[in-house]
């Protein structure tokens, strides 16, 4: 999941120290005003040379970090909902940057704990995460969504409140009063960083909550997931239908010879589709190719050709979007698995299938394999008519969060295999219309060959974040966002939406190669 780590980056800030080790305990800390909440319990205790592995989100720089920081542990409730949840602070004993960072989660999860807070604060930061009151876990992408019902037939509409935006700006309140508690003066600045769920997270907090933060980092958010997330599945619905599962070798043979059509659209071979909307093949047009799976040749089917298009075509609206051409389609979309006489069969997904589960029908012993394909879009439109109020995080109406000063980065992996880009711009579109202006506030930056968060042949924009305290602190737009991590060695300047890269000579792995230019 992680990748060695990379030098931390210079931070431009007056660095405070923490006082004495007696500040650290929870008789310390006053309890945090938080209207509509009441504060249960405050912990808190010194950890000297804490090591773990660690990363940011939205970056593939992760490594082992050691630090040493006051952990601050905030227990609260909303009375009558019967939640308990969980917020820590963690606050840097020394080299603090003045500067408070909230951080999201992913999948089913509102927080990450220390799987972001470690790196957050090795980078200077006072930071916070929350668990939004239920368990995270496990897995790179939590898909367990048991805490979503409070009995069988009945949604727990608190917790899914909680996991929407309540408990992330409950977060953002007590991480800033703790922090100001603590080193007895506030954060200069306060930012929220988070990708796919923490994206959709940030998002919603600029829309909701504008003075909570004064720059937001949404990297891949997860909009629209009211939909995305149960339309994923009909690729497998598609399967089903048909009575037929083509094996892992065969969807990645329809995926690479995709990338062969539409590699040199932008003018370089690089194994990377970047203007995935002038890549107009179809999967349907590679049946009969040639591959070769396990030393053997085999030709592409119809029926995996219509598995893959599902996953490419979408509904093209209402946030039911494909994935790009380039994205892996084997865990998400088209996950199968091949016995050892060859009979393929659908190794099923948890991440839509748990939607349906618990948040669709209700019924964790629901059986998806029995689904009906107008089941399948009734349970569809069910999903969006019920849950898109509160996790859609569409509202293109930022002007309070503008009127406050807040700034916004957002970029997209071109090559998400999870969460499809074209919700971020239709979005992001959207905003525009609402303000012709928004440009100067909240940019969007596609990443080509990036997959989910990091990942995949494209460079990832690793200071993304650092660009973003440029433009708060001192008014630096980013014209491009540099990205400096990718595959043997790469580097890019990710364009600003609607621009996109094009080549225009040199060696492929530098930035300077590129420019950025409207497609047509």
């Amino acid at each position: 999941m992680f990748l060695p780590a990379a030098p931390l980056l210079c931070l431009s800030a007056v660095f405070f120290q923490a006082a004495s080790a007696s500040e650290c305990s929870p008789g310390y800390f006053p309890k945090p005003e938080l209207p509509g909440a009441a504060i249960l319990d405050i912990q808190a205790h010194e950890a000297h040379n804490f090591s773990t592995v660690s990363l940011g989100p939205g970056t593939n720089d992760g490594g082992r970090y050691t630090i040493s920081f006051c952990n601050v542990t905030v227990l609260h409730t909303h009375p009558g909902w019967n939640d308990t949840i969980t917020t820590q602070v963690w606050l840097p004993l020394k080299g603090w940057n003045g500067r408070f960072q909230g951080l999201g989660g992913g999948g089913y999860s509102t927080g990450f704990g220390s799987t972001y807070l470690t790196y957050a604060v090795a980078q200077g930061f006072a930071a916070s995460s929350t668990d939004g009151g239920h368990a995270t876990g496990s897995g790179a992408i939590p898909t367990d969504l048991e805490w979503a019902l409070s009995s069988k037939g009945n949604v727990n509409w608190f917790l899914l409140e909680n996991y929407a935006s309540k408990a992330t700006n409950d977060m953002a309140v007590i991480g800033k009063q703790i922090t100001k508690s603590y080193y007895q003066r506030a954060a200069n600045y306060s930012y929220f960083t988070g990708c796919s769920g923490g994206g959709r997270q940030g998002l919603a907090m600029a829309q909701n909550y504008p003075d909570a933060f004064d720059g937001i980092l949404a990297v891949a958010p997860a909009l629209n997931m009211e939909t995305f997330i149960p339309a994923a599945y009909w690729p497998t619905q598609v399967m089903h239908n048909l009575g037929t599962y083509p094996s892992p070798c065969e969807i990645e043979a329809f995926v690479s010879a995709a990338v062969k059509a539409c590699d040199l659209l932008d003018g370089v071979q690089d194994g990377i589709i970047s203007s995935p909307g002038l890549c107009n093949v179809t999967a349907h047009s590679f049946i009969g190719e040639e591959y070769i799976c396990r030393g053997k040749t085999h030709k592409l089917t119809a029926s995996g050709a219509a598995a893959v298009q599902a996953a490419w075509s979408g509904s093209g609206n209402d946030g039911w979007f494909g994935v790009n051409k380039d994205a892996v389609l084997t865990t998400l979309y088209i996950p199968t698995a091949c016995a050892a006489n060859g009979t393929c069969y659908s190794s099923g997904a948890d991440l839509s299938g748990n939607w349906f589960r618990y948040l669709v029908a209700k019924d964790p012993e629901f059986a998806l394999n029995n689904m009906t394909e107008s089941a399948f879009f009734e349970s569809l439109h069910a999903s969006a008519f019920q849950y898109a109020p509160m996790l859609a995080n569409t509202n293109p109406d930022l002007s309070k969060f503008k009127a406050n000063g807040g700034k916004v980065i957002a970029w997209h992996g071109l090559a998400d295999e999870a969460i499809p880009p074209r919700g971020s711009t239709k979005y992001f579109e959207e905003v525009l219309k609402t303000d012709p202006s928004a440009h100067d506030f909240y940019r969007l930056f596609e990443a080509p060959g990036v997959g989910h968060c990091y990942g995949g042949l494209g460079p990832v924009p690793n200071g993304a974040l650092f660009q973003l305290m440029d433009w708060v602190e001192k008014d630096l737009a980013p014209a491009t966002l540099q990205a400096t991590k990718g595959n043997n060695g790469t580097a890019r300047d990710l364009c600003p939406y609607p621009l996109q890269q094009r080549f225009i000579g040199g060696d492929a792995r530098n930035a300077s190669s590129f420019t950025c230019v409207k497609m047509t």
